[in-house]
């Protein structure tokens, strides 16, 4: 059985005073941070899975506690509950949420949001449940909001980012990994729809990223979507969708040349 404390001393010793000062720079989480490089934070990620069998529900108050020690201590909990996933989704999507309710910073909403929440809706036993996803959208928190978009982004096909997918990378034997083969356009409607009036600056931001990804995996998709919203879409969300749209009809063009020869 991992011990926390092991971990975290791990995790400190890769720590440095620099990485700290600049990382307190990007964020300011109640738990602080170590200061972990991230390619060292990548690794670790990638070895606490490899190094324990972890299960769900079993492991569930483990994660909890590694979850709350540190910012660092969070995203290898994060990284190791999103490669838990495909076996528990239900209990993945429990634990993810209670995070969720203590999240305090962007990366690490954007890793729940992308890695585990998003995921273990698009996995659970009774089909894509959307109804958790509206709750975290209409949340009076812009954090949960922003990870509600960002959980979104599974429903894409851009490929995860972060030190905290080295787990699921690791488990599936992958370096590019997409949730789905093309983008849930019926879904990323209802989402954009319910974000398109968000004023805070970090979920438009995200909406925007969103945007531009759905866009190029499906620009016709996209470009309905902006014409049918009533009183228009918010200059930044617009250019960032006709963005993705202008690449997904290049790519699709490329693909269809490809086809010809």
């Amino acid at each position: 059985m991992p011990d926390p404390v092991i971990l975290g001393k791990k995790l400190q010793a890769l720590s440095t005073a620099e990485t700290a000062r600049q990382r307190l720079h990007q964020i300011r989480p109640l738990r602080g941070v170590r200061g972990v490089p991230i390619a060292a934070l990548t690794r670790a990620v990638k070895e606490a899975w490899l190094e324990h069998p972890y299960k769900l529900p079993r492991d569930a108050d483990l994660l909890q506690t590694i979850y709350t020690e540190a910012w660092e201590d969070g995203i290898v909990a994060v990284g190791v509950l999103a490669a838990l996933v495909p076996d528990n989704p239900v209990s993945a999507l429990e634990l993810g949420m209670s995070w969720l309710e203590m999240c305090d910073d962007l990366e690490t909403a954007d890793a729940l949001g992308w890695l585990v929440l998003g995921p273990a809706l698009l996995a659970h036993p009774r089909g894509l449940q959307l109804g958790p996803m509206e709750e975290w959208l209409a949340s009076p928190r812009p954090m949960e909001r922003r990870a509600g978009a960002m959980a979104a982004m599974s429903f894409t096909t851009e490929p995860v980012t972060g030190p905290a997918a080295a787990a699921l990378r690791e488990r599936m034997g992958q370096t590019r990994l997409v949730y789905v083969e093309e983008p849930l356009s019926d879904a990323l409607v209802q989402v954009a729809d319910l974000l398109v009036r968000d004023h805070e600056p970090h979920v438009r931001k995200a909406l925007a990223r969103l945007l531009r990804c759905w866009a190029q995996g499906d620009p016709d998709a996209v470009e309905d979507w902006l014409q049918s919203v009533r009183g228009g879409v918010p200059k930044v969300l617009r250019e960032e969708a006709e963005r993705g749209i202008k690449r997904g009809r290049r790519a699709m063009a490329v693909d269809l040349g490809e086809g010809e020869e």
